[in-house]
Parts: C-alpha cells; sequence; structure tokens
C-alpha cells in the first residue's frame, strides 16, 4: 500500500506440521490515518469482518479523519492501557519534560510481560477467530508492539512454531524511520536528534521483546497451552478444530 505501513497478509506462513495459514483471513499494519483512496480502495477489497485498533486514546485523539468509514467496516477499539511505569510518566509529564526523558528495551520488555495478561483486545480478536468472523485485521499506531504480538498470539494459536512467528515479528523493524518521521513532528528540530536517540527503543523491535512475553507466559501459566486455556477458553479440541478450518 501507498501510505498504509507495515502491512501483511499472513497467510502463507508454515505451521509446525507442514500446513500453512490460509491467505485473505489475517491482516495486520500500523495506523490507517494516512491511507490514500488507492489504500481504502485495497482495504474495502479484502471484506474485512472486525477492524481491531490497540491504540490507546491519546494515540487516537490525533487521527485526522475517519478512515474506517471510508473502508465500510467496524472498528473495535480496545486500548492496551498498559501497566507500564515509566512510559505512563512520560505520557503525563510537561511536554518540554518528555524530550528528556530516556527509554531503554528494559522499559519496553516490561510493556511485554504486561501486554498478554487480560487484554480485551487479544480476548475480542480471539473470540472473532473462534467464531469464524473473518478476515480479522490487527492493528495499532506502528503495528509492531501490541499487533506484533497480537499477531505472534493469532500464529501460536494456529500452530505456527515460534521460530516463524519470531520471523514475521522482526519484519517490523522497516517501520524504525516512518516512527522517527512521525515523531520528529512533534519535536522542536534544536533538540529533534537527541531525542529521538534517547527514545530509540520504542521505534524497534527485538527478539528480546517477543522472548519477554513468552517468558512471562510460562512463569505464570507453566504451559502455553494453560494460557490459551486459562485466558481464552481453547481446548485441544477447540485448538484442533481452528487449526484445521484456518491452515491448509
Amino acid at each position: 500500500m501507498q501510505k498504509v505501513m507495515n502491512f501483511r497478509d499472513l497467510g502463507g506462513i508454515p505451521t509446525k506440521d507442514g500446513r500453512k495459514v490460509k491467505k485473505g483471513l489475517f491482516f495486520r499494519s500500523a495506523m490507517l490515518d494516512d491511507a490514500t483512496d488507492e489504500d481504502i480502495a485495497f482495504l474495502k477489497s479484502l471484506n474485512i469482518k472486525h477492524m481491531f485498533d490497540y491504540r490507546d486514546m491519546d494515540e487516537v485523539v490525533l487521527m485526522e479523519g475517519n478512515p474506517y468509514e471510508r473502508i465500510g467496516v467496524k472498528r473495535s477499539h480496545y486500548p492496551a492501557c498498559l501497566n507500564n511505569k515509566k512510559l505512563l510518566k512520560i505520557k503525563k509529564a510537561s511536554f518540554i519534560k518528555r524530550f528528556f526523558e530516556k527509554v531503554t528495551i528494559e522499559d519496553v520488555k516490561d510493556t511485554y510481560t504486561h501486554l498478554p495478561f487480560g487484554n480485551q483486545g487479544y480476548k475480542a480478536m480471539v473470540k472473532a477467530l473462534v467464531n469464524g468472523e473473518t478476515p480479522i485485521y490487527q492493528h495499532c499506531t506502528a503495528g509492531k508492539d501490541r499487533t506484533g504480538l497480537g499477531s505472534a498470539l493469532l500464529l501460536a494459536i494456529l500452530g505456527v512454531g515460534y521460530d516463524e512467528i519470531l520471523n514475521d515479528y522482526l519484519k517490523s523493524l522497516e517501520i524504525k524511520e516512518y516512527i522517527q518521521q512521525r515523531l520528529s513532528r512533534y519535536i522542536p528540530w534544536f533538540i529533534r536528534k537527541r531525542t529521538l536517540k534517547r527514545y530509540e527503543a520504542l521505534f524497534i523491535v527485538d527478539k528480546q521483546l517477543l522472548d519477554a512475553s513468552y517468558e512471562a507466559i510460562i512463569q505464570k501459566y507453566q504451559t502455553f497451552e494453560n494460557y490459551l486455556l486459562r485466558e481464552y477458553g481453547l481446548d485441544e479440541k477447540t485448538l484442533i478444530d481452528l487449526r484445521n478450518k484456518y491452515t491448509e
């Protein structure tokens, strides 16, 4: 697409049992605010049943126009509302003070350890999957963290192995420059370079971040299967049925 970044169809990704995720059913991207007329036409052609937006409210208020009406799709908005003390502190700081904070990879890890649990957006997405309400489309601002983990969850449910999930997740490294450009609009030029450097951990994806989510899941539930059962009600039979339905 022209102005919708980090877009991809999750179809074609191989599963552990030698099958592949069906194409045309599961999509992911960054925000849709800059979508061109051509982008909107393409999105319409996907016949999306559920579009899940994981952005927080302070991100949504910056949206210009309403791309969802133009696409003709119902947007299901589930703010992550992360329990991340460092990032919440930055959000609440004054305009000037924000530019002198620094975000580390450890700060972002904290986000990844909270995302898998009690996440109403992910629960709604899994419910749509179980009910056969596809195609499903997931996005947030950059389409790399909240959407990245939501996509990882979806792929794991469909029987995709961790290495393949990681390969898809790391494709979002390509969006780093786009995020920096977007953020630059709100940073005075004389401190722009320094500020972008201090916030660099927010612009990337990294294996250790996805690992942090998986390790948190295992620490709490001992196995990934227990996690799927306790958080989403997915038992072994349901998983088999979903994999038979959505892979080939």
